[in-house]
């Protein structure tokens, strides 16, 4: 009669109902604490809070002036469609940022911009190391240069007046040097 008891103990174990525990998952195993990666949401613009006068000096301080304080005596912008195009090393999250930015100049702005693979396009944006950058801007995270499109274009015109954005009078092609070994957010900083 022992000998049955074993057996059966073990059959009527297996059709007992189990307990509902979670069950393991890969989401179980990440770690919380890591904030989520911010993107940006569908944009909601606001009406301006601030004086005509004072927005015409940011404008003009934006619009006439670089980074480095210098004044500019020519305002350029493109005139036309703004095709844009990626090239390099890019991170993952670049594009769709870049979709965003895009889709955001259009609707915002009402600029017409877009996307392209072709060499021709007006804006080429590089993803390159961030030591590429630094070795000719070092305190940059990235830099814009005016009439190229590639970095080795920027070499060979590096100290000539064809990149100096104080000499230009007309804007037709810029290169945007992004560095693709940085976190996604300043990618996106650097995008806009």
């Amino acid at each position: 009669m022992r000998r049955f008891l074993l057996p059966l103990y073990l059959f009527l174990g297996a059709c007992m109902p189990v307990s509902q525990s979670e069950p393991a998952t890969r989401a179980a195993f990440v770690d919380s604490n890591l904030p989520a990666l911010k993107v940006f949401s569908v944009p909601r613009p606001q009406p301006v809070q601030v004086s005509n006068g004072d927005l015409t000096r940011d404008f003009m301080d934006l619009a006439m002036g670089l980074e480095s304080g210098r004044e500019l005596d020519v305002f350029t912008r493109f005139e036309g469609p703004i095709s844009v195009r990626l090239i390099g090393s890019v991170q993952p999250t670049v594009p769709s940022d870049l979709d965003r930015l895009l889709h955001r100049l259009r609707t915002e702005a009402g600029i017409n911009i877009f996307s392209t693979v072709a060499q021709d396009a007006n804006i080429t944006i590089n993803a390159v190391s961030r030591a590429e950058i630094q070795r000719f801007l070092p305190q940059a995270a990235c830099f814009v240069v005016p009439n190229v499109s590639t970095l080795s274009e920027y070499r060979q015109a590096r100290r000539s007046h064809r990149v100096n954005w104080g000499k230009i009078t007309s804007r037709t092609r810029l290169a945007i040097f992004l560095p693709n070994d940085s976190s996604p957010q300043e990618a996106r900083d650097c995008l806009h």
